[in-house]
């Protein structure tokens, strides 16, 4: 059995009364691009920085490549890229001179493709931090993850000041780099657009668990809105059908997961019509968390 690059077993994390995360667990292959997303307030950011050793849980272990967090050797821990959500600082620093300093700190930094990178996102290697928008200062902590070729990349909101140009870009190097190297990617991420352009799965994150983990091809080949003729009189019956309404005389519903049956296999076990619209996953993820919420 191969081992899951990151092992997360039933961790919690309160603060004060609010807990953010309660007995979450999750495995994440090796491979994998996985697009976390959720409400603002989810604990996004809080489960981000626990797998980076950045927050204490309070119960539960991540393990990343078999080993506890606390133990990784300094080489496995070079492997990992980390962008934070927050600006950089250390706004006395010019933009070449950050690249070397904290690429120093990795065996596997490729100075001349970050160098590649500065160029192509028209970046100025003599120009201070402080000097760069909120973009230039996210693609400049891209930059730095990117360019150690890590093995494990993590990005809490990476492309939130981007413009649409850049995050292409921004987008396309991301999938180059995991296609050369394999990287496991996890992401967080608003704009539901960027994850049908990159990641294989989707995690939900809610109510401090884990409520919706697809492999996204799947999810996006059976979420749809499903009207049927007739009133369902058991709505229990499918797990998977979420936010029933009553539309005239007929029922309507979201097939929201791709585990359970299909919208045939409902048709014939209910003997009624059903007309299917398929779901952009944004739709998708606006009907779950409505219907989480709710």
């Amino acid at each position: 059995m191969i081992t899951p690059v990151i092992q997360i077993n039933n961790i919690s994390k309160s603060y004060k009364t609010l807990s953010v995360l309660d007995g979450l667990s999750a495995n994440i292959k090796a491979g994998q691009i996985i697009g976390l997303v959720g409400r603002n307030g989810a604990g996004k950011t809080t489960l981000i920085e626990s797998i980076m050793g950045l927050r204490e849980i309070e119960g539960g272990e991540i393990k990343i490549w078999g080993d506890i967090l606390g133990e990784l050797t300094q080489d496995q821990k070079e492997q990992i890229g980390f962008v934070p959500q927050d600006s950089i600082g250390f706004e006395w620093m010019k933009v070449g001179h950050y690249l070397e300093y904290f690429g120093g700190f990795f065996a596997g930094f490729d100075k001349d493709y970050s160098q590649e990178l500065t160029k192509r996102w028209k970046l100025d290697n003599k120009s201070r931090i402080a000097e760069l928008s909120g973009g230039q200062k996210q693609i400049l902590q891209v930059i730095q993850a990117l360019s150690i070729k890590p093995k494990l990349l993590i990005l809490d909101e990476p492309v939130a000041h981007l413009d649409p140009n850049m995050r292409r870009q921004f987008l396309a190097e991301l999938v180059e780099l995991t296609c050369e190297l394999g990287t496991t990617v996890i992401f967080s991420t608003h704009i539901i657009s960027d994850l049908e352009r990159i990641a294989s799965h989707i995690a939900l994150l809610n109510h401090g668990k884990i409520s919706h983990f697809y492999e996204l091809e799947a999810l996006k080949e059976s979420a749809a809105s499903l009207l049927f003729e007739t009133e369902v009189p058991d709505h229990n019956q499918f797990k998977n059908l979420i936010n029933w309404q009553t539309i005239n005389q007929g029922s309507k519903a979201v097939l929201a997961s791709p585990n359970g049956m299909s919208v045939s296999e409902i048709q014939q076990q209910l003997g009624i019509n059903i007309q299917a619209q398929p779901l952009s996953l944004e739709d998708w993820y606006l009907e779950v968390t409505n219907e989480i919420n709710s």
